[in-house]
């Protein structure tokens, strides 16, 4: 994957470049986004982007700018369109608001973050299929569902769920920092690490040693996701004293 998406940027900004007219992704995964940002630093020659509608996105899009638009004034509207979507009868799961959507046809990346609360949900998508899927999502699960498209100022997003653990460990290892967030032991958690089980800011991290900082987001398969939310002081024993955000699923 890794090879191919640093192929199809490089095209976009050589376009640009040679161009000067606006070269955009659909909506990347967070841990292409990770890769592109690393590929955008590489090409100073270009101005780009990353926005998925609202701040905090976890799918997004990348925008190489022609010289004569700023990323303060690039239209995001004309470029990623929000759906609201009202389920009056339920409150379908986020897997059944993506079940449905993918049940339309059409391509996921086309698709960014599905934000649900409750009974109603907002869709960030590309313009291109904002219109069909308003005329033809009529139902989440086997929940009738009515859609508008909104500006992107209207969208609310949902506040993250999540127990907070907190304690000490004697470093900030990874394999470390996974056994107190989600209660399983060292060896097990290298062992995972090892297995590719393991993302550090959404990108596949495989040795048990490397470092997490304050902030940094961590994905275990099986287990869930997580935040080190803040590293405080030292104990009487030399141990950390660290605060970790689990969040729901």
């Amino acid at each position: 994957m890794e090879q191919e998406l640093q192929k199809r940027l490089c095209d976009l900004a050589d376009n640009t470049a040679r161009t000067n007219r606006q070269s955009s992704t659909a909506f990347l995964t967070p841990a292409e986004s990770a890769e592109a940002m690393k590929f955008c630093r590489t090409r100073r020659d270009v101005t780009y982007l990353f926005s998925g509608g609202f701040d905090g996105a976890e799918r997004m899009r990348l925008f190489f700018l022609p010289d004569y638009i700023s990323a303060e004034d690039f239209p995001l509207c004309e470029n990623i369109t929000a759906i609201h979507a009202k389920c009056p009868f339920g409150n379908p799961s986020h897997r059944d608001w993506l079940g449905s959507l993918m049940g339309l046809g059409i391509k996921r990346e086309t698709v960014g973050d599905i934000l649900v609360l409750g009974d109603e949900g907002y869709i960030l998508c590309t313009p291109q299929v904002a219109g069909f899927i308003c005329d033809n999502l009529t139902k989440i699960g086997r929940f009738g569902v009515k859609c508008q498209t909104v500006p992107l100022s209207d969208i609310r997003v949902p506040e993250p769920v999540f127990d907070v653990v907190s304690g000490t460990v004697a470093s900030l290892r990874a394999d470390t920092v996974l056994s107190l967030a989600f209660g399983i032991s060292r060896t097990k958690a290298a062992e995972l690490i090892r297995d590719g089980k393991f993302s550090l800011d959404h990108i596949e991290e495989t040795s048990p040693s490397c470092e997490i900082c304050e902030g940094a987001l961590l994905s275990l398969r099986g287990y869930g996701r997580a935040r080190l939310s803040g590293i405080g002081g030292m104990s009487k024993k030399g141990r950390q004293f660290i605060e970790i955000h689990v969040f729901s699923s």
